[in-house]
């Protein structure tokens, strides 16, 4: 998963960067609470983060990818992702995983309000 922080710019510029960096926390903890031990999570940039589901089919990462906007969700006020899933092919690097996924983040963003869409 390509995670990306909707509008944390412009929480930084309405309320400060104490305020983004709360919002941050927050997203890393229901990462957190809604993947499993295993998986690795790491901040990628300034607003993204990635998740790596290892022995995960792509049904049960949508699954995973459902439950952590419904955790954004019923937390009000607490922020939103757009997320990109990509599933690991033998002819495919870190480098490219990472791209498919950041690819599929964005065609989730200009082709829905709520990301559903297929892995690459």
């Amino acid at each position: 998963m390509f995670i990306d922080i909707d509008n944390l710019k412009t929480i930084n510029d309405r309320h400060g960067h104490a305020a983004g960096d709360r919002m941050i926390l927050h997203i890393a903890a229901t990462l957190r609470a809604s993947l499993r031990p295993k998986d690795i999570i790491f901040r990628y940039g300034g607003d993204e983060f990635v998740c790596v589901l290892t022995g995960i089919d792509t049904v049960h990462a949508r699954q995973r990818m459902d439950a952590i906007h419904r955790a954004l969700a019923d937390a009000t006020n607490e922020g939103s992702v757009s997320i990109g899933l990509a599933q690991l092919q033998p002819h495919h690097d870190s480098h490219d995983l990472i791209a498919l996924a950041d690819q599929a983040l964005y065609r989730n963003r200009t082709n829905s309000t709520r990301p559903t869409d297929r892995p690459s």
